[in-house]
């Protein structure tokens, strides 16, 4: 993990705060914050005051939480982001990196130069390839200017931009131990947004966000939205088990601040017929005595950005 940074996860509805330290190969979160987001609909707005309270909150709780980090990661989701995946022959770290510009320069023309770009390969180190899956995403620039904007203006020197749903996967393969060779689907439940990851035998294999254009907080009372949830997360399977082939989900595992909602793990069970297991990422951590452990829900994109190994 990176020394010394803080995590800064920018929600529709709240913003999360951490900074981490490791010893003895143990993870703990030395200090976190959690306050409302003062502008629950930012999306991509441009006006430059409504930027401005929300780096005057991140601010606020920087100095409450007593953290003085000052370089920052921080991520983005939602329909801003284009995912693409990639399959090729076994390549050369050199020659994967030109012939996965080549590719999107294929698929998305003209846009390309108005995005910021990132990839990477997906397939397991350890194993022999036969080709190599590559995960590509990109965002409009602009979007990303608004997030480094609000970091500075909160006084912090961004040093990287993350997606969530690659933080949640960063999260739970560092900090959960996963016994069973199947693969697993980690749900973060959030107010507007779902971001899920597939994982197995210790690496990511797919992700996604699933939006849900909410005018308020997600409620899953609202069977039609529980039902748009389901489906996408059933969509997601039948994807990713159709390219993979040989591995099948056999579990999902549920966090994000409406995770706690009561008998919601019994609706998904039932609906896609595998067992769901709440996850909470501060069982897996040490953390102060003062932060109730329920928070933790909220925490693992948060966690997550702080767990990254390189920049």
């Amino acid at each position: 993990m990176i020394k010394n940074i803080v995590s800064v996860d920018i929600g529709s509805s709240l913003i999360k705060l951490a900074q981490l330290s490791q010893s003895d190969g143990r993870i703990r979160l030395d200090k976190v914050g959690v306050i409302n987001n003062p502008i629950p609909r930012l999306g991509t707005a441009s006006e430059k005051a409504r930027r401005g309270a929300v780096a005057q909150a991140i601010k606020s709780s920087l100095k409450k939480s007593h953290i003085r980090a000052k370089d920052a990661v921080s991520s983005l989701a939602g329909s801003c982001l284009i995912i693409q995946y990639f399959k090729f022959p076994p390549l050369s770290e050199k020659d994967l990196e030109s012939t996965v510009k080549l590719e999107a320069e294929r698929i998305m023309s003209d846009r390309l130069a108005q995005m910021d770009t990132d990839f990477q390969a997906l397939s397991p180190e350890q194993e022999k390839k036969k080709e190599e899956n590559v995960l590509f995403a990109s965002v409009p620039r602009v979007i990303v200017g608004y997030r480094l904007e609000i970091l500075r203006e909160a006084g912090l020197n961004p040093i990287a931009i993350d997606i969530n749903s690659m933080a949640l996967a960063n999260c739970f393969l560092r900090l959960k131990k996963i016994v069973s060779q199947e693969s697993v689907i980690v749900l973060n439940l959030g107010a507007r947004l779902v971001n899920l990851a597939i994982l197995s035998k210790g690496s990511l294999h797919f992700l996604r966000d699933i939006a849900l254009d909410l005018k308020v907080p997600l409620d899953f009372k609202d069977k039609k939205i529980l039902e748009k949830i389901i489906e996408e997360i059933r969509r997601s399977i039948h994807y990713y088990e159709a390219r993979e082939r040989k591995n099948k989900v056999g579990k999902i595992f549920f966090t994000g601040g409406a995770a706690a909602a009561p008998g919601i793990t019994d609706s998904f069970s039932k609906a896609l017929g595998l067992p769901v297991e709440k996850w909470n990422p501060l069982k897996d951590v040490e953390y102060p005595s003062g932060l109730a452990e329920d928070k933790g829900y909220l925490l693992a994109v948060t966690i997550g950005l702080g767990l990254r190994e390189k920049l």
